[in-house]
């Protein structure tokens, strides 16, 4: 049985079903059933199948494979792994197993194991495009994106409608600045289930003159995206007539502000009929199809009218270095963990004489304030910032913004405010590879690790940059 982890999404917790009854089913029957029950999230029931199943065939590889696909699921990746390693004990050629061991391995993030695990799969059974597509996404974790391309290349050569591996050649691309290539590919999100289907009216923009019509972008993706694609919305404005922007309700604010759109409507609500519409994220591709046509100055402007009720605040840092800190971007996103660090952590680096600090931090990590105590209180400006108008009003009267790769770094990046971000190894494709700027927001400084976890060097680098620019008065009684 060839079970393919990839093609299913993430899952969490066990769903507690009875188990089904006992009775003889052949091998194949059994493997038809674990596909469905686990998609179905039934856990138990799928394991007691296979249970009864192995009971009956203990030496059979399927099954053993399909007992890890399931734990797979459940991630419990090291649990799968012991699986998937008895399952090659008995079936040693079978390239399914090959590649579900490579997948385990991954997730642990033993990724030059499970790059040899996939090339084994792929000597074993080179004809299947969803092994060539699980070994450029390993290939991809440890920045080789020119070999993830092509092992993407092969695997929609073999399977031309495999849009997930579009759209993994699409970050691959955009990761070595290859604009021309990774916009084309970026756009099979639209067609391939990762951005809901919209039912709105018109034709589908192309970047033409519309004069005498009108425009609708549409929201996708979280904030951060569409705070990083606003800065396409005058050369929008300037191909034609009447503009509707539809984004978030947290950004309808600030967006209005611009003064670009006619309209604003914020996501969720009834959307206007128009002649054209348009995603925010395929802006980018229409006017920006290498890095020299980069629109990268500020684009954002201070709400001036929300500034007076954060004056008080403003004021107790008059003297020192204001810096706004956020630690964590939204824990709904599967992989923040990898991108957030602790409020402690963090305060290792950046806790120093002459600096008072600010916290943007919005959800559940704003309960790490709780347990802080520092010579120079972190003020909470938290209860403050009830949408991204208030937050760009603030953060356009600091002098840097220190953060964790989230929302907050576009926003900082398109008022033109310093923004230093600390970014993990896999970084987005937006930060590019092996740089410490970025050409989308000059004011930005990356800082980044040198292996896969290695907040040490990313937390010490931060340290002497921040105590560099940090003003320390020393008395002079205090010198020996």
């Amino acid at each position: 049985m060839t079970v393919r982890v990839d093609q299913f999404p993430e899952v969490q917790g066990v769903v507690s079903e009875p188990p089904v009854q006992a009775r003889n089913l052949s091998v194949g029957e059994v493997l038809g059933q674990v596909t469905e029950l686990v998609q179905a999230k039934k856990y138990d029931e799928v394991q007691a199948l296979l249970q009864n199943a192995m009971g009956q065939h203990p030496n059979n590889g399927d099954l053993i494979n399909a007992n890890g696909y399931v734990l797979t699921a459940m991630k419990r990746q090291s649990d799968a792994l012991r699986w998937y390693r008895d399952a090659l004990e008995f079936s040693p050629m079978g390239s399914g197993i090959w590649n579900n061991l490579g997948t385990a391995f991954k997730h642990l993030k033993f990724y030059n194991v499970a790059i040899a695990c996939h090339q084994r799969a792929i000597a074993l059974s080179s004809n299947e495009a969803f092994l060539h597509h699980n070994l450029g996404l390993c290939y991809a974790e440890v920045g080789q994106h020119g070999e993830a391309i092509m092992a993407f290349d092969r695997a929609l050569a073999l399977q031309p409608d495999f849009h997930l591996a579009r759209w993994d050649r699409a970050r691959s691309y955009l990761h070595l600045g290859n604009y021309r290539k990774g916009w084309a590919d970026y756009e099979v999100r639209l067609v391939s289930g990762q951005i809901p289907a919209r039912s709105v009216s018109g034709r589908q923009w192309t970047g033409t003159p519309y004069a005498g019509s009108r425009l609708l972008v549409l929201a996708e993706q979280g904030f951060g995206d569409t705070l990083w694609a606003l800065r396409y919305l005058p050369r929008v404005k300037g191909l034609g007539g009447e503009l509707i922007v539809e984004c978030q309700p947290a950004l309808c604010s600030l967006v209005a502000s611009l003064g670009v759109a006619d309209r604003v409507v914020a996501k969720g609500e009834p959307l206007p009929e128009a002649d054209y519409y348009c995603s925010f994220c395929s802006l980018p591709g229409l006017f920006t199809p290498d890095l020299s046509l980069l629109p990268a100055q500020p684009y954002l402007s201070k709400p001036a009218e929300r500034e007076a009720k954060f004056e008080p605040y403003l004021r107790k840092g008059a003297g020192c270095l204001k810096v706004g800190i956020v630690w964590s971007g939204s824990v709904t996103f599967e992989r923040n963990a990898e991108r957030a660090i602790s409020l402690e952590r963090l305060l290792q680096s950046v806790d120093f004489p002459g600096v008072q600090l600010y916290s943007l931090q919005k959800g559940s990590p704003e309960q790490e304030l709780q347990g802080v105590e520092l010579r120079r209180p972190i003020i909470d400006l938290a209860p403050e910032l009830k949408d991204f108008a208030d937050t760009a009003a603030v953060v356009a009267n600091l002098d840097l913004v220190i953060m964790t790769d989230s929302a907050v770094a576009h926003l900082a990046g398109g008022l033109g405010v310093p923004v230093w971000i600390l970014l993990g190894h896999s970084a987005h494709w937006l930060w590019l590879l092996d740089r410490a700027d970025s050409p989308w927001y000059p004011s930005a400084r990356l800082f980044r690790p040198r292996i896969e976890g290695d907040w040490d060097h990313v937390l010490d680098n931060l340290a002497i940059a921040l105590m560099k620019l940090a003003t320390v008065k020393v008395p002079l009684s205090s010198v020996g």
